[in-house]
């Protein structure tokens, strides 16, 4: 976990979605972002990036998560669900992000923010 407790997420933990208002009382917003080099897919209800090159990118918000218990929660909530915590650099910051490994047989979110696509999908 980020010893500063600063996270990008890029998904159900975004300001609005599910997990959001789940944990919100626990989040600290920071600022929004478009963060290069990470590429974004759809699992179905929720997303997942990994890695890529520096022309791809996704909207991320970052967050302080104030509250360390709830910050092992989200943390066991990611890694039961596959993801895999690394860090990264956000303007000079150090911030997790939980990133997949293995996205074969998902879809390719075009625009890289999962907010705008998961509203504007066909159910």
């Amino acid at each position: 976990m980020n010893k500063d407790a600063l996270y990008a997420f890029y998904g159900s933990l975004r300001s609005g979605m599910s997990n959001y208002e789940r944990y919100k009382e626990a989040l600290e917003y920071q600022f929004s972002a478009r963060l290069k080099g990470f590429k974004l897919y759809s699992r179905g209800q929720y997303p997942c990036v990994i890695k890529s090159n520096s022309d791809d990118s996704v909207v991320v918000e970052v967050f302080r998560v104030i509250n360390h218990d709830f910050e092992i929660q989200i943390h066991h909530l990611e890694m039961s669900e596959g993801y895999v915590y690394e860090e990264t650099y956000i303007d000079e910051k150090k911030v997790g992000i939980y990133v997949y490994e293995n996205v074969e047989n998902f879809q390719e979110v075009i625009e890289g923010d999962w907010v705008t696509f998961f509203r504007n999908r066909v159910v």
